[in-house]
Formats: structure tokens, C-alpha cells, sequence
């Protein structure tokens, strides 16, 4: 019987998911999960978020939040394992272990360190150091379940290269030890803002959460930009530079695309009709999870606790048996 590919994948816990967070990342999640030849370890990066985020009450909240969204989305707790970051402390034991093979250098080069740290220090906040070592607890997350693939955006490819290279780094000084983890991609999917600003995140004017009723929907687009050319009704517009079209074309049929396209160019419709199509169909992705949610809750405060639990004792016993191994041979066991 062929050996199960192992995938990895996680959230950080930083807030409500949106629209973006489910067609960017979560529906391919969903479909993961369902692909019997897949092992799936699902986590909240919990850890990851003390990097940026200190209240503990609102990483407390938000961790359970996720845990109802992975579950409302399609991922069955049942097949696929969802845990949290800090319910494997093991994990945290890996991320010394491979920062003693990984060089200041290439750390300091991350992308992501050197935005994180240019905004920090632009407000006049500290750097903390967990900002520069988040790449190496990232492939403590990905080596600790020997994941063999590795759905990520785009923005965490070198975080992802990174455990590679450590991997192939131990591998080679240490003997065969871990897979080579492989970046998996699905279709890639760039959902753009609604103020046109860039791509779909946090702020509350620029993005659509997975827990908006219909008329919170109807209301954001309305308000959304769009092609800022077409000042009024009769003018022709120009799809291409729209993000409501960029929307459509994530969301909507063929044929109403088709609709929306032809109409914008010629003017048969306006920024409102087109916008009210949009609202409609993005209700109808959002209502089955919704709908799922609300069963979800009427389990009870402690249903996602249980979620966490279970998956918690799970992915701890696969990934402490690996740290054992890493940590036998590179001489510093358990005594």
C-alpha cells in the first residue's frame, strides 16, 4: 500500500477570516482534505502570532474562531488533523535545534523580517527577535510531521525554501532524516481588496468576511472602487482595471461573466447592476458556510476546544517522535 503524502499547511491567529483567506488558501484546504491519498495536518499558528500580536485574550478568541472556519469550510476533524501551534511544544525544541544550522545571514535576507522590520521600526516599535527566527520555527512546522508538501502564498515561498535547505542541510551532516518538502500549488488566486488598493486583507473598508450577513455583503460592494475612468452611467468602462471584474472572475459563472463583460465595454449595464450580481453570488458562497457555522456554535463554547484537543494529541505523537530521532542524532537525547 502506498505511504499517504503528508501536507501542511496553517492560519495565524490574527483576526476574522475573510474572502480572501477562502479562495486564496482555505478552499484548497477543503479539497486537500478530501484527496484519500493525503495526510493533512491543518494548525493555528498561535506561536507565530506573538510575533506581532500581545493581547492574550484576542489570541485566545481568534484560535477558536479559525477552528470553527477550518471545520465550516469543508476540513472534517475526523480525516484531516487541525491543531494548535502551542498544543506541540516539541515543535519549539525543533526550531533550536535547526537554528543551530541556520545562518544569521540568511534570516536577515527574508523578505518578510525585512518588511516586518521596517514598519515596526517606521512606528517606533521594538523588533523582537521572534521576527527574525519566524522562518526557522516555520520549518520546525513543517519538517516536525516530515509534511512531503507544503500549500503556501506566494509571500511564504522563501520561508518555505528555507525548510528545504535546512532539510537537506541535517540530511546531509546528520544521514536521511526528513523528506524534501515541496511547495504545493493550486490554482493561484489573488483576491483584490475592495479599495482597490491592493490584495483583500484585514481592514474592515477593504475586505468581505466569511461571517458577513447579505446586507453587510451589498453594502461593502456597493462602496467598492471600480474602474475609475467610467465617471458616468453611459460611459463605456474597462474591465481590465476594475476589481469588482477581478471579483467576478473568482466568484461568477461564465455566462455572467460573459454579461458583465460585454456590458461594462458597452455600457449596457452600470457599476451598480454589476455590482449587484457580485453581491448575489458572493451570498451564495458565504450562506452553506455560514449555515455550518451556526450548527458549529450550537455544539457549544467547548466544541473547538475538543477539536484542538484531539488534534492536538495527534500531531504532538507524530512530531515528538521525529524530534526524538533529530534529537539522538545530532547527540543531545533525553537522559
Amino acid at each position: 500500500m502506498k505511504k499517504k503524502e503528508v501536507v501542511l499547511s496553517g492560519i495565524r491567529a490574527t483576526g476574522k477570516l475573510h474572502l480572501g483567506n477562502y479562495l486564496g488558501a482555505m478552499k484548497f484546504f477543503a479539497q486537500l482534505s478530501q484527496d484519500d491519498s493525503k495526510e493533512c495536518f491543518f494548525f493555528i499558528a498561535n506561536l507565530h502570532t506573538l510575533t506581532t500580536k500581545t493581547d492574550p485574550d484576542d489570541i485566545k478568541r481568534d484560535l477558536k474562531e479559525i477552528v470553527l472556519d477550518y471545520i465550516s469550510i469543508g476540513i472534517d476533524p475526523s480525516i484531516a488533523t487541525i491543531f494548535a501551534q502551542s498544543s506541540v511544544p516539541e515543535t519549539c525544541e525543533l526550531t533550536w535545534l535547526l537554528g543551530c544550522l541556520t545562518p544569521v545571514a540568511d534570516l536577515e535576507r527574508m523578505p518578510h523580517f525585512k518588511d516586518k522590520k521596517d514598519k515596526k521600526e517606521a512606528l517606533g516599535e521594538i523588533v523582537n527577535s521572534g521576527l527574525l527566527t519566524y522562518p526557522v520555527l516555520m520549518a520546525a512546522d513543517i519538517l516536525g510531521p516530515r509534511a512531503n508538501l507544503v500549500p503556501v502564498g506566494e509571500d511564504q515561498h522563501p520561508h518555505v525554501e528555507l525548510a528545504r535547505e535546512l532539510a537537506r542541510r541535517f540530511n546531509t551532516i546528520y544521514g536521511e532524516t526528513f523528506p524534501i518538502p515541496e511547495l504545493l500549488s493550486g490554482e493561484a488566486v489573488r483576491v483584490p481588496g475592495l479599495d482597490g488598493s491592493g490584495k483583500m486583507g484585514k481592514s474592515d473598508y477593504n475586505t468581505i468576511d466569511l461571517s458577513d450577513s447579505p446586507e453587510t455583503v451589498i453594502k461593502k460592494i456597493s462602496k467598492a472602487v471600480t474602474d475609475p475612468a467610467r465617471q458616468r452611467r453611459n460611459d463605456p468602462g474597462d474591465p481590465s482595471v476594475c476589481n469588482i471584474y477581478a471579483l467576478h472572475m473568482l466568484i461568477s459563472s461564465g455566462q455572467e461573466l460573459a454579461q458583465v463583460l460585454e456590458g461594462c465595454r458597452t455600457a449596457d449595464i452600470g457599476c451598480m447592476n454589476c455590482k449587484e450580481i457580485l453581491s448575489k453570488n458572493i451570498v451564495n458562497i458565504l450562506s452553506p458556510i455560514q449555515q455550518k457555522r451556526a450548527e458549529l456554535v450550537d455544539k457549544g463554547l467547548d466544541f473547538p476546544l475538543e477539536i484542538l484537543n484531539d488534534g492536538g494529541e495527534r500531531a504532538r505523537k507524530i512530531i515528538a517522535e521525529t524530534v526524538e530521532e533529530v534529537k539522538d542524532k545530532m547527540g543531545v537525547p533525553m537522559y
